[in-house]
């Protein structure tokens, strides 16, 4: 098997999940919304990923993602994830999560 073979199968066609989540940023005095939990629960970030330090236990963020998946299925999640680790990694590394760039 090779990389074509692993991502040529019959649901590489099938549409994926819009994206759900959103990052919320340092500073948003707004009311949370589901979409900004997921944007929490979705980000591997929060747990400590590259230059972002553990905000929340990794097993925690494992568990919380974990039960995500379960309610909300893996495709949605991980649509969610890959944007979520799009997001964290557009920004300049010396922020940390939630913390606004200065003007």
């Amino acid at each position: 098997m090779n990389l074509t073979d692993l991502f040529s199968n019959g649901d590489s066609r099938l549409p994926l999940p819009k994206v759900n989540a959103v990052q919320r940023v340092s500073g948003d005095e707004s009311p949370w919304t589901p979409e900004h939990v997921r944007g929490v629960i979705s980000n591997p970030c929060y747990a400590g990923i590259g230059p972002y330090p553990p905000l929340v236990p990794e097993d925690a963020w494992i568990h919380t993602a974990a039960r995500t998946i379960a309610s909300e299925g893996a495709e949605q999640f991980l649509v969610n994830m890959l944007e979520m680790l799009r997001q964290s990694f557009e920004r300049p590394p010396h922020l940390e999560m939630g913390e606004a760039e200065e003007d």
